[in-house]
């Protein structure tokens, strides 16, 4: 069971910006950190991965919950990463807190410290993408009734 609550939803008009592959001067942090989170990607996968796409509601003039979100197809899958606050009951401020959805299915994700978060993030997108890359090559399998890896061979009688 999660313990974070799904994040609020990004408004229509929300803040759209493609980072871009190469870091430009004056960026903000938010480009830095989905940029990292690729390049983490592309050596745990070993795949290319283009650099995310970065919303966020526009919280100037409304009242709208501050979200943020980093979108990017990894080996052939949409991942969606969510930065959202929660409030806590006995904290004063806010905390922020992350949620994963790879192919629109959220991924259970738990941020162990607030010390590189983008690591964190990417190992568990790693590991949902190679979880659903060993599913679909198991369907193959048994669709074409070839043997799986580990499977004793037929013993004559």
């Amino acid at each position: 069971m999660l313990s974070t609550p799904e994040p609020p939803p990004l408004h229509t008009d929300a803040y759209t910006h493609q980072i871009t592959a190469e870091p430009i001067v004056g960026e903000y942090g938010v480009h830095t950190f989905g940029r990292a989170i690729t390049t983490h990607l592309r050596g745990l996968l070993h795949v290319d991965v283009d650099p995310p796409v970065y919303r966020e509601n526009r919280r100037d003039e409304r009242r709208l919950p501050k979200v943020s979100t980093w979108t990017s197809t990894v080996a052939g899958h949409t991942v969606v990463i969510a930065s959202f606050e929660v409030k806590l009951p006995l904290l004063r401020e806010p905390v922020p807190v992350y949620a994963i959805h790879v192919d629109g299915v959220r991924v259970p994700f738990e941020v162990s410290t607030y010390r590189d978060v983008d690591w964190q993030l990417a190992r568990t997108v790693w590991i949902a993408v190679d979880d659903l890359r060993i599913a679909a090559d198991r369907q193959a399998r048994e669709a074409a009734g070839t043997p799986q890896p580990g499977d004793a061979p037929a013993v004559a009688s």
